[in-house]
């Protein structure tokens, strides 16, 4: 169970990564590319272990990349079918996040995800997290022209939230992508170290947790 604060955040906006941050996809992703796989490139499939660092760079970048030459629109049709079965199979919350979210909400602090992750499979995320009704904002890729890591998503969230001070915002990931977002727009940043993605040791975050029980205090011990 996550602690209440006991000195207030100096923060009023809490912005967090979906993948590999408040959702655990990494089977998701994994299982889709193997479809791809399988369907556009003759079962010549990518290793599991590149596969998880999918996660986090727009899909429009990674189709590029493993399927040169293909049109996106076609690959991401048939990506889009295949997450519908895999989901709500695979999708599941890291521990104590959704205890975190409502304590965060509960005491006043607008939330929100920026995400590089398409609107539609992210609308699909959240009721199957329980996460309905929790963040203030939802900014995804076809929502901005700049995707992240460009500060845009971000200050996009900013003013969804009615915030416009940058040293008002916190921003939550587990990768280098999130980490240089949070720079680029000039917002503190703090990353999760679970999941099989290695994080660069050269990036300095504000704060660093290895579980969301160690959250509230991270912060308030800054």
């Amino acid at each position: 169970m996550v602690h209440a604060l006991s000195v207030p955040l100096t923060v009023n906006v809490i912005l967090f990564d979906l993948d590999g941050t408040i959702a655990d996809t990494d089977e998701v992703i994994v299982q889709a590319y193997y479809a791809l796989y399988d369907h556009f490139r003759e079962g010549k499939r990518t290793p599991r272990e590149e596969i998880y660092y999918f996660s986090g760079p727009p899909v429009r970048e990674t189709f590029a990349k493993e399927f040169p030459g293909m049109e996106f629109d076609v690959l991401f049709a048939y990506f889009r079918e295949v997450t519908k079965d895999l989901y709500p199979k695979y999708i599941k919350q890291f521990p104590r996040c959704n205890d975190l979210l409502r304590e965060l909400k509960k005491l006043g602090y607008k939330l929100g995800v920026v995400t590089n992750k398409m609107r539609e499979p992210t609308m699909m995320c959240i009721p199957l997290l329980d996460m309905e009704g929790i963040f203030d904002s939802i900014v995804c890729p076809d929502d901005v022209i700049d995707k992240k890591p460009l500060p845009e998503p971000i200050y996009k969230a900013m003013r969804e939230c009615g915030e416009r001070d940058i040293s008002k915002v916190l921003y939550v990931g587990d990768n280098n992508s999130d980490y240089v977002c949070a720079c680029n727009a000039g917002v503190d940043c703090m990353l999760v170290t679970w999941g099989p993605r290695k994080q660069d040791p050269t990036l300095k975050p504000k704060y660093k947790i290895a579980d969301f029980s160690e959250f509230l205090e991270a912060i308030e011990h800054e």
